[in-house]
């Protein structure tokens, strides 16, 4: 029972620069790498640590996200005790509307899910962070440091994905001890951005309750800046690959990461597995004039065109004569004969037909909409 950890999700976050990819959807339920969803990271990564019981906190737009998750089969969380739990808005005098600004405010709808909870550890994560991380070995290191919090967090010096540098940023002594702790908007002195992943004892994090029950609403600004001088926080590095789907420009860079190879064995070849929703489909259909290369191409396609350094969707038609290059074609896409993207974003269920050119770069992708149709 002693290292016994339960997870807590923040799956209702928001993001206004990632636009219309969250316009009918949470960012919880944004469709990456042909064939998951950005929560089956964070939840996959808790499940390979032991956890056995995960909240996840939901917002609006979460139709995708219960839809995805159901009952946690596919990570082994569908048990008759403890598994996953769904926390729909909480609704109370403040927020009448049942919205909420932050992890803190949402979690006012799950002291009671702590208070029975027999874990003594609990780990907060967000679902925008793509990663393949070991938290039982970040849980073991807070044990051994004896501190209050451990908070995860990687060096963000040289890293063209996350483009979008707002965040909070640590300084630390030569033991990860965290001395000093900022936001800053935009990119900061510090290289030592945090993962938004905080280790604690259940208790300590009901004893926020006091911060919860007054209308507080950031993790940070509310509970960890006042109590900062009387917590002992301790940094935890993360040294793998780190994708933050902070932004438009963010998503497409953590897709067209994957493409490369070291990314994807380090995230879905290792022994910890990252899980999503199971579809049973055909396997992808080459015509005999098909061309594809660097490319990830999923289930239930039917390739006739050329593909090259893109991501393609389940379900989708590459027409013979289309040409797809450096871009993402999310689910049932269809892209006609004599049809070119490049460095171009479709969402679901969007048609481009005989002739149509749509071409932007990897700074700035052309970014179609869910169901729209572009003619030429």
């Amino acid at each position: 029972m002693d290292k016994q950890m339960l997870g807590i999700i923040n799956a209702g976050e928001e993001n206004r620069k990632l636009k219309d990819l969250v316009r009918s959807r949470s960012l919880s339920a944004l469709p990456v790498g042909g064939r998951y969803r950005t929560v089956d990271f964070m939840l996959s990564n808790m499940v390979n640590a032991g956890i056995k019981n995960v909240g996840l906190l939901t917002r609006r737009n979460y139709d995708s996200l219960l839809s995805h998750v159901n009952s946690g089969k596919d990570w082994g969380l569908n048990k008759k005790r403890g598994g996953l739990y769904i926390f729909p808005p909480y609704i109370n005098d403040a927020s009448p509307s049942g919205e909420y600004a932050s992890v803190m405010d949402g979690l006012r709808g799950t002291l009671g899910f702590l208070k029975k909870a027999k874990e003594k550890y609990v780990l907060l994560g967000r679902s925008y962070v793509i990663c393949n991380a070991d938290f039982q070995d970040m849980l073991d290191k807070h044990i051994k440091s004896g501190a209050d919090i451990t908070l995860m967090y990687f060096d963000n010096s040289d890293d063209s994905t996350n483009c979008d540098y707002d965040g909070v940023y640590l300084k630390t002594d030569e033991d990860d001890k965290v001395l000093d702790m900022c936001y800053s908007e935009g990119k900061h002195r510090s290289n030592k951005k945090s993962m938004d992943a905080y280790i604690m004892k259940t208790t300590l994090l009901i004893d926020f309750e006091t911060a919860i029950a007054h209308n507080k609403k950031h993790f940070f600004f509310d509970v960890i800046v006042p109590n900062f001088d009387r917590l002992v926080i301790q940094g935890y590095e993360y040294k793998g690959y780190v994708g933050c789907i902070t932004s438009l420009e963010a998503y497409y860079n953590v897709n067209m990461d994957m493409l490369k190879p070291d990314v994807y064995k380090e995230l879905f070849l290792g022994n910890r597995r990252i899980y999503t929703k199971s579809a049973d489909g055909a396997p992808a259909k080459y015509g005999p004039n098909a061309k594809v290369s660097n490319s990830l191409i999923s289930s239930g396609c039917e390739i006739d065109g050329e593909v090259e350094n893109s991501v393609i969707f389940r379900g989708s038609q590459i027409a013979e004569g289309a040409v797809i290059k450096n871009s993402v074609v999310m689910a049932e896409g269809f892209i006609a004969p004599q049809a070119e993207i490049n460095h171009t974003i479709l969402d679901r269920h969007v048609k481009v037909y005989s002739n149509a050119h749509l071409s932007g770069s990897s700074n700035h992708p052309v970014f179609i909409p869910k169901g729209a149709s572009v003619n030429e």
